[in-house]
């Protein structure tokens, strides 16, 4: 079964993704970084992000967001 990912978090730099990935990582939640390896070697292609299953989606939010990485006006 295809699993549907989506975008949750948009880092401009690459040293912040291992942190909360980490983090994630901790809560349970399964993430995939999209563009990692293309923003390492140039920073103008929109971002790194962060995506998680369409269903962990809220949870990874609320992750976020009681990590301190992001705050509720983020996702409005």
């Amino acid at each position: 079964m295809k699993q549907d990912f989506i975008t949750v978090k948009i880092f401009a730099y690459p040293g912040d993704v291992p942190v909360v990935q980490s983090y994630m990582a901790m809560c349970g939640i399964e993430t995939y970084m999209k563009n990692l390896t293309a923003n390492r070697l140039a920073y103008t292609l929109g971002g790194i992000e962060m995506q998680v299953k369409t269903e962990d989606f809220e949870r990874a939010k609320q992750a976020l967001i009681d990590g301190g990485f992001s705050k509720p006006e983020d996702f409005e």
